[in-house]
């Protein structure tokens, strides 16, 4: 993750660098739970190798374990879709890119990002902002 400031305190959506750095993990794992969350659908996993003897059924559902991290995964996802939608109606697409993904102003830019540097670093404070208060 490279250098990644933390607003001002004179800044509206300023949050302690703690918080910030934290919602700033928090976003970058989303491609991860994307994917995640593409391939949590396979639930071939119902025969667990803990004992001595193979079982086949017994205590463990895997259905229902694949369903409960199904459904966390995309409540988290939803979480920063929900945000972004919020924030930035209409460049959710440029913000995403930038907080979930990693991309510098520059590469937005160069993708046709309709808006400037002040506004940009303005909405993805405001982002990083409102994720802090939700997780």
């Amino acid at each position: 993750m490279g250098r990644v400031r933390s607003p001002k305190e004179t800044s509206p959506y300023y949050i302690p660098k703690s918080y910030y750095m934290a919602a700033v993990r928090y976003a970058r794992q989303y491609k991860d739970w994307k994917g995640e969350l593409e391939a949590c659908r396979d639930t071939n996993k119902a025969i667990v190798y803990e004992k001595d003897k193979v079982q086949t059924s017994g205590g463990y559902d895997s259905t229902y374990e694949a369903a409960v991290r199904c459904a966390e995964l995309s409540q988290k996802v939803d979480l920063i879709d929900e945000i972004l939608e919020e924030v930035a109606p209409g460049l959710e697409t440029y913000i995403r890119l930038s907080v979930c993904y990693g991309f510098t102003y520059y590469g937005l830019m160069e993708r046709g990002m309709p808006i400037n540097r002040n506004e940009y670093s303005t909405l993805r404070q405001k982002f990083y902002f409102e994720l802090s208060k939700k997780i």
